[in-house]
């Protein structure tokens, strides 16, 4: 092999092997979850009891290997709680924990999020009907279904239910960094 195809063939192999990390490398780093986010939800719950208007406002924070975790407040509105002919009013501190984000293979702006939720009554318009304290849910499987547009600080994810008994959507914005 002379020097000109020696030359010629380490710089085939120079590319190919810098280019090699170029194809595994995330192509639309924006489209990727990560970091906190502030959110608002709304939607309607259904249980056997009838359907019930909620509004859920917090944070959800996802780090490097799309664990998520999160807290936030949830209001309840009962018409006639239990059957009981009386409405009522919950609100309740609402833990979200062990979340996995999962990325859409075919969109990478896209995926399914599934997570734990365990709720605590903080306020009630009856505590003879629902005390304060009580938790109302405790490791409820939950999961949502999202899509990302913007990038970097003007992140928007666009969230829609897709927990059995619910149909609620909502909307969460990228946090900036504190320096």
């Amino acid at each position: 092999m002379n020097i000109k195809s020696r030359i010629a063939l380490n710089i085939v192999v120079a590319v190919l092997f810098l280019y090699s990390f170029s194809a595994f490398a995330d192509m639309n780093k924006s489209c990727r979850l990560l970091g906190s986010y502030g959110y608002l939800y709304n939607g309607t719950s259904y249980s056997a009891s009838g359907s019930v208007p909620l509004t859920e406002t917090g944070f959800l924070t996802i780090d490097n290997d799309g664990n998520l975790s999160g807290e936030g407040t949830l209001a309840f509105y009962f018409s006639d709680f239990g059957g009981s002919g009386l409405p009522l009013w919950l609100l309740l501190h609402e833990v979200q924990s062990n979340g996995v984000v999962t990325q859409d293979t075919n969109n990478t702006c896209g995926g399914t999020v599934d997570f734990l939720a365990t709720a605590t009554v903080i306020k009630t318009s009856d505590p003879s009907l629902v005390p304060e304290g009580t938790v109302l849910f405790t490791d409820s499987p939950r999961s949502l279904a999202y899509t990302i547009s913007g990038s970097g600080k003007g992140t928007t994810v666009d969230m829609i239910s897709t927990s059995p008994g619910t149909i609620a959507s909502g909307t969460a914005h990228k946090q900036k960094k504190r320096r």
